[in-house]
């Protein structure tokens, strides 16, 4: 499929790069990758947001975990 360099300029894929193609309402609808990304964590900010929730709690509780299974040293 060939899109013309004006739109490939306009979405920053002067240079090539990748994209997520789907269907929606019987459109093929592409987005560039680091767009749909940028959105992805927009999102999960929002659901996240004064929740307490983060990563590195996240991973206090997973090597909590592995040393709990004995697969990290004490």
């Amino acid at each position: 499929m060939n899109i013309p360099a004006s739109i490939r300029r306009e979405v920053g894929l002067e240079h090539g790069g990748p994209v997520m193609v789907s269907v929606v309402g019987g459109e093929i609808r592409m987005r560039v990758l680091k767009h749909v990304l940028a959105d992805l964590q927009d999102e999960a900010r929002d659901v996240f947001a004064g929740s307490g929730e983060s990563v590195d709690g996240f991973l206090r509780e997973r090597r909590a975990e592995a040393r709990r299974d004995g697969d990290l040293p004490a």
